[in-house]
């Protein structure tokens, strides 16, 4: 019965709330440039721990602590279901009929009407000993359910939050390797642009030219392959923390 009420209240509570679930939105990395990679700067870690209380996870402990709390309150009162009042209210117009006679008049009938009102009021008291030795009992049942959903709630964001840590971590190890991988390729793109004149004036052989190319391949193979773990990283930070990283 306790589970049922539970739920009823936590679905009132969610109905006359003005929360709104707002979609994350991912920012545009498709059209990102080269040049624009260099220039991601990361948020500082307070602000991507705050703003992941936004996310769906904590929100909905934050909601499960609120149903508690309100629960909680309801205990509290309720030894007012002990007690009940009753009262009622008439208001009309009454009639009277009567008939009068005497030894010299003959009987003749007089009809009288008048407005009325009245009200009743009333009190009672039902006291079960079950729920009167239980009511202590019951609070402090209700005080440890929101203490264990508040405790849920945290250990949820310190979930965010470790998955925030590594993502970031990573993220900017990784954008440490792709300016190295970039500076790499940029060598690689000058070193075969001066082979192929060099190859043109005849000063280096085909196979000289090769081994430029497979190596600028090499290059840009690796320059991609950092900006798209890069870009994963991000992407996947932005989700957890509900931070924009990348407007553009």
């Amino acid at each position: 019965m306790k589970q049922f009420i539970s739920v009823f209240s936590g679905l009132l509570l969610l109905f006359t709330s003005a929360t709104h679930v707002v979609a994350q939105e991912n920012g545009d990395y498709s059209q990102l440039s080269e040049d624009d990679y260099t220039k991601i700067a990361l948020p500082p870690l307070s602000t991507l721990f705050e703003n992941a209380k936004n996310s769906p996870i904590y929100e909905l402990a934050d909601v499960k602590a609120a149903i508690e709390r309100k629960l909680l309150q309801k205990e509290k009162w309720a030894f007012l279901g002990f007690f009940s009042l009753r009262g009622s209210y008439q208001y009309g117009m009454f009639g009277n009929e009567s008939t009068y006679t005497d030894v010299a008049i003959a009987p003749y009938l007089t009809y009288s009407t008048q407005a009325q009102n009245g009200y009743t009021l009333g009190a009672g008291i039902n006291i079960p000993l079950n729920d009167l030795f239980d009511l202590k009992g019951r609070v402090s049942r209700q005080r440890l359910t929101l203490k264990t959903a508040e405790l849920e709630r945290e250990v949820k964001y310190d979930e965010i939050k470790k998955n925030i840590i590594e993502m970031y971590a990573m993220a900017t190890s990784q954008m440490q390797v792709l300016q190295t991988r970039s500076e790499s390729l940029v060598l690689a793109n000058v070193q075969y642009e001066i082979s192929e004149k060099n190859f043109a004036n005849g000063t280096i052989e085909s196979s000289d030219l090769a081994i430029d190319k497979e190596r600028q391949s090499q290059a840009r193979e690796s320059y991609e392959k950092s900006k798209f773990e890069l870009t994963k990283s991000l992407m996947i930070l932005e989700v957890i923390s509900r931070t924009p990283i990348i407007r553009k």
